[in-house]
This record gives structure tokens, sequence and C-alpha cells, in this order.
């Protein structure tokens, strides 16, 4: 009996280890996404082409491979997790703030590349301004406005 307890503890390890990792991998297929700017409904494409390398290389991982979410909905809410995430990390990094902007700033470096920088601006309860690098984007070709 003892054996049997053992093997079903190890068999429920097993799986919960196994569904963390699929969420894990749904939260990082999300960011990929997002940091493309790519739409939500490319999931499909990037998912069948995850099962065909699996299939070629550990044909053995296809099924776990296929409970990876990554429908579309599901992508949408790990992106709008990640981005509460960041928020709060940054509030949590400047202190509480009472009032915050985003600031651009866009120059060209020397290769002649357009580098546009993204701030953050907080001012807190004692009127103190904070201000950090929040991201920044290299824009090849044209700059338009269609980037923001």
């Amino acid at each position: 009996m003892k054996r049997g307890l053992k093997s079903q503890q190890s068999s429920f390890t097993k799986l919960k280890t196994e569904q963390e990792a699929a969420t894990r991998a749904s939260f990082r297929v999300a960011l990929e996404i997002a940091k493309r700017g790519k739409p939500f409904t490319d999931r499909e494409m990037i998912k069948e082409c995850i099962i065909a390398v699996a299939e070629e290389m550990c044909p053995e991982k296809v099924n776990l491979l296929k409970t990876v979410s990554i429908s579309a909905n599901t992508v949408a809410r790990r992106v709008e997790n990640i981005a509460e995430n960041i928020s709060s990390q940054l509030f949590d990094k400047n202190g509480h703030v009472e009032w915050f902007s985003l600031a651009l700033d866009e120059s060209t470096d020397v290769s002649d590349t357009a580098q546009v920088l993204i701030y953050i601006r907080g001012v807190d309860k004692s009127y103190e301004v904070h201000e950090e690098l929040l991201d920044m984007y290299s824009i090849h070709g044209t700059t338009t406005g269609r980037y923001f």
C-alpha cells in the first residue's frame, strides 16, 4: 500500500511539473509574440511549427507539447498578465508615485539608425520627479508615425 501511494504521488508530481512547464512555455510564446508586435492569431502557425520540429527531433514529446495552450484568448491574457507584472515592477522600483507619464525621445545614432527612447516619469506625494529609461527601439528604414 505504501509503495502504491508513493507511485501515485510520483505521478501527480510529474503531472504538476509538466503542467507548470506548459504554462511557462505558453507565457514565453506570448511574450515573443508581443515583443514582435505580431497578431495573436499567429499562434496557430507557431504551434504547428513547434509540433513539426518535435515530430522530427523528439517524437516522444509531441503529446506533451500539444498541451501548451496558445489560443488567441490565452495569448491575450498572458500578454495582459505580463504587462501588469511589468507595471507593478516599475512602480515598486520607482516607489509609490501619484502621477506618471511616458516620454518618448527620438534621435539618430552614428550608423544613421533612428533610436526611440521610452522613459517613465513619475511624481510622488512630495512632488519629487523620478525618471527611468523603460526601453529603447531601433527603427530601420523610413520613420513614420505608424510605429506609435
